[in-house]
């Protein structure tokens, strides 16, 4: 009896023995399996990773391959050899390492600006991109400042297109007015203004902080994408006659040959006795290294088929019942360009209809007005001092390479 239970025992323990030896090999084939599993997933993630690094250096070369081509063009616009036979074509371009390339192909037509294809390169990743330029100017909105914009109320700001015609009915254009800070009250509308348009914030900027709307009717109201682009203009290079204009008494003229004064160079200021009346005959350019000073009921008066171009350093100052006097329609018969340091004070008036652009974007920009206001704005401030009709003319976006401030940007990108 006593051996029987004995063989019982034992046979149990036997039992147990296989029962935990079968379960022992059972989870280390689990654990294996587990294992091997997490090690494919983490050898798959390593390679997804690697990947997704390649391709993210190969599309990074594809950019810096678009961007050098459109660098290289607007080198050529800027030192003034561009021609249409200028499109940049680069072979595997060493970029940061032995393993990353890019290669670009370009081709320019004048119906359709620039067609560039960027093949960025990194080990065995290739990513492409494409991009379509088309040349920008400097007055592509109606009014562009770096800081702050007050509108007195019952001013509306519309748009033309003068190569249409000079009727807001025959442009859908619509206009955008804005600055490229964020800090809080920087465009003052007052109760009557309206935009028909946008008006838009610096990049991040809270549009109930930025603008104070004391009862305007726009349109949206919204912050930038990117940052708005204030390219720089410099003087020319004129040196003759660096004298000054001066009208002491009645009337003198520019612009012919047989004027009192060259269309073409460099003076040293431009003053107008009260009364007095510089005639403008020709096509002039101007670079004045000091400041423009009207007097009292002085005006400078552009006859038809004439213009005025100024690069000014100094001040541009107004007295009362001065100012710009057209005797055509013609929104580039006259330019401003505020080429002084920051803190240049330009206050410009018009004794009627005001036509011509103004870009001073380091400029502190008023504007009394005793009429319609035609063309665009640039400035650091602008203030309209007195309600008006302003309308933005949309032809001012058609530019040539040598314009001034002309530059191509991109218009279209696509990656493949």
């Amino acid at each position: 009896m006593k051996q029987t239970i004995k063989n019982l025992v034992l046979s149990n323990k036997r039992k147990r023995s296989g029962s935990a030896l079968v379960l022992i090999v059972l989870v280390m084939l689990i654990s294996l399996a587990i294992g091997t599993g997490l090690l494919a997933m983490g050898t798959n993630m390593r390679i997804s990773s690697m990947r997704k690094v390649q391709d993210i250096s190969a599309r990074s070369a594809a950019d810096a391959g678009i961007e050098h081509a459109v660098q290289t063009i607007n080198d050529a616009v800027d030192e003034g050899h561009w021609s249409s036979s200028v499109s940049p074509n680069y072979e595997n371009v060493w970029l940061y390492d032995d393993d990353t390339y890019y290669s670009v192909k370009s081709t320019y037509s004048a119906s359709d600006g620039y067609q560039i294809e960027s093949v960025g390169k990194y080990k065995n990743q290739t990513h492409a991109v494409s991009a379509t330029l088309r040349l920008k100017g400097l007055f592509e909105n109606a009014i562009m400042c770096r800081n702050g914009i007050t509108l007195k109320g019952g001013t509306v700001i519309s748009s033309i297109d003068s190569d249409v015609s000079m009727d807001p009915d025959d442009t859908d254009e619509k206009v955008v007015i804005g600055t490229n800070s964020i800090g809080a009250d920087l465009i003052t509308l007052n109760n009557g203004v309206t935009v028909d348009g946008d008006v838009v914030v610096g990049v991040g900027g809270d549009t109930d902080t930025v603008i104070k709307d004391l009862g305007a009717t726009v349109g949206e109201k919204y912050s930038l994408t990117s940052s708005f682009d204030f390219p720089p203009v410099s003087p020319p290079s004129f040196w003759w006659p660096n004298t000054s204009i001066g009208v002491k008494k009645g009337e003198k003229k520019i612009g012919e040959w047989w004027c009192d004064y060259p269309a073409v160079g460099r003076f040293d200021k431009i003053d107008l006795s009260n009364g007095t009346t510089l005639r403008v005959v020709g096509n002039c350019t101007l670079y004045v290294t000091g400041d423009v000073d009207m007097g009292q009921s002085s005006e400078i008066l552009l006859e038809a088929g004439a213009s005025l171009t100024i690069y000014l350093d100094g001040d541009w100052i107004s007295d009362n019942n001065s100012g710009i006097n057209y005797t055509a329609t013609d929104t580039s018969s006259f330019t401003l360009y505020g080429t002084g340091s920051a803190g240049q004070k330009i206050d410009l008036k018009a004794k009627s209809d005001f036509y011509g652009s103004i870009y001073a974007p380091d400029a502190d920009l008023t504007i009394y007005s005793g009429g319609d206001l035609y063309g665009a704005f640039v400035a650091d401030n602008f203030e309209l001092k007195n309600p008006a009709r302003f309308y933005y003319d949309a032809a001012l976006q058609s530019v040539k390479v040598s314009d001034e401030g002309a530059r191509y940007v991109i218009s279209r990108w696509n990656e493949q």
